[in-house]
């Protein structure tokens, strides 16, 4: 991928839209029938992922919603470290490392036919978030077949999120309970939430222990 020289740059000069912005660039395609895999910044996948993009989707036939592992916040899930380990070992599924995103459908592969097909994003939805499950709900009341499925070659990074004020009521409390669910496990929140309490129970039993002693 790397030496892939056919890059388009398509600059709009309007207020940002996620959807808006796949649809064009889905929509300005010249070439022939192609695969299109919408995928955010934040996302790391491999070639593996890849292959599995291509076995999961037909024209008229399938379209593919994989169900990525998105990460915690490793400052939190590697507190205890000497010092966080770079990104390529992060890249852990396990319960404390980050959690399966069933609800998120804005990484999906399809094919541009369908894509047009079935009339692409809703333009009216602004901003961030809610125009990925519009589309999958399109589909899911097609006759094409959805195919939802965990994969282990798909990652959601983590990173600081910040849900703006512009956003509309509904898309501020989905970007809200989607900050709450990246920081880091139930458990792990419910020691940061009650770390006095339990730092309070140490300093008691290592009172205990001294008295003991003497």
């Amino acid at each position: 991928a790397a030496n892939f020289k056919n890059f388009t740059f398509i600059q709009l000069n309007e207020e940002f839209s996620r959807g808006k912005g796949l649809d064009v660039g889905a929509r300005a395609w010249k070439g022939n029938n192609v695969l299109l895999f919408f995928c955010d910044v934040d996302i790391y996948f491999n070639a593996e992922f890849l292959n599995t993009c291509r076995i999961n989707t037909q024209p008229g036939k399938r379209v593919f919603y994989p169900v990525l592992f998105s990460q915690y916040n490793p400052a939190i899930i590697y507190g205890h470290h000497d010092a966080i380990p770079p990104i390529d070992q992060q890249l852990v599924i396990k319960k404390d490392t980050g959690f399966w995103r069933d609800f998120g459908f804005g990484m999906t592969c399809q094919f541009r036919s369908d894509f047009i097909n079935i009339g692409g994003f809703d333009l009216d939805i602004k901003g961030w978030g809610g125009e990925d499950v519009h589309l999958y709900r399109k589909y899911l009341h097609s006759n094409l077949i959805v195919i939802r499925t965990p994969v282990r070659g798909l990652f959601h990074l983590w990173h600081e999120k910040r849900c703006m004020d512009e956003l509309t009521p509904e898309q501020y409390k989905m970007c809200m309970q989607s900050k709450a669910m990246n920081e880091a496990s139930h458990g792990q929140l419910g020691m940061l939430v009650f770390r006095h309490e339990i730092e309070a129970h140490l300093r008691k039993q290592k009172q205990k222990f001294i008295v003991k002693k003497s």
